[in-house]
């Protein structure tokens, strides 16, 4: 059964929020039904805009000045990591952006165990890279053999670019579950 977040950490009441944490809570209880991270992060307000406008404002939208990988591997990399690593409100968000991004609902059910019969190569390249990054992968390692399998696809600019996506990504996640701030799935890897 999933655990749903309850940080010990100080919450801001949403009446108290500054306007655009206050939006931002509205729309995620809209979207996925909770919203105590940013009840938390009303604490320290700046630190979530950090995330929002510079992570997901800048390394996420198409055309981003110095970003050169295009958003839909990054939609495909972020999905298969949440779903991964069990995030109950990261996968709410997550499916709705990679169909948006093109990818189809079987390929969305199929990201787990993947298969050439779901995926092109390219696509299974980085699913692979996305899995040496997910919580549960204490051994991660871009292996000769997957990076022979990534570079007909992606430049090592592309390659760096969605490594350090992976980081943030799991960097982020580890800390929503560590400061219990999200609902973890049952597949979590990390204990409640």
């Amino acid at each position: 059964m999933p655990i749903s977040p309850h940080s010990l950490l100080e919450h801001v009441s949403p009446d108290e929020l500054p306007d655009d944490l206050r939006a931002l809570h509205h729309s995620s209880l809209d979207a996925v039904g909770e919203a105590e991270r940013i009840e938390v992060f009303g604490s320290h307000p700046d630190l979530y805009r950090w995330y929002v406008e510079n992570f997901y404002g800048r390394i996420f939208a198409d055309g981003a000045p110095g970003m050169v990988v295009e958003r839909r591997w990054k939609e495909l990399l972020r999905l298969k990591m949440s779903l991964t690593n069990g995030c109950f409100v990261c996968n709410r968000a997550n499916i709705p952006t990679a169909l948006t991004a093109g990818f189809s609902r079987a390929q969305v059910d199929a990201i787990l165990a993947p298969t050439g019969e779901d995926f092109d190569e390219a696509e299974l390249a980085v699913l692979e890279l996305g899995d040496q990054f997910v919580m549960g992968n204490k051994d991660g390692q871009l292996t000769t053999d997957l990076y022979a399998r990534l570079r007909p696809h992606f430049s090592d600019a592309e390659i760096l670019e969605l490594g350090l996506i992976a980081t943030v990504l799991t960097a982020w996640t580890r800390m929503m579950f560590v400061f219990d701030l999200v609902t973890r799935e049952d597949s979590c890897a990390v204990p409640g």
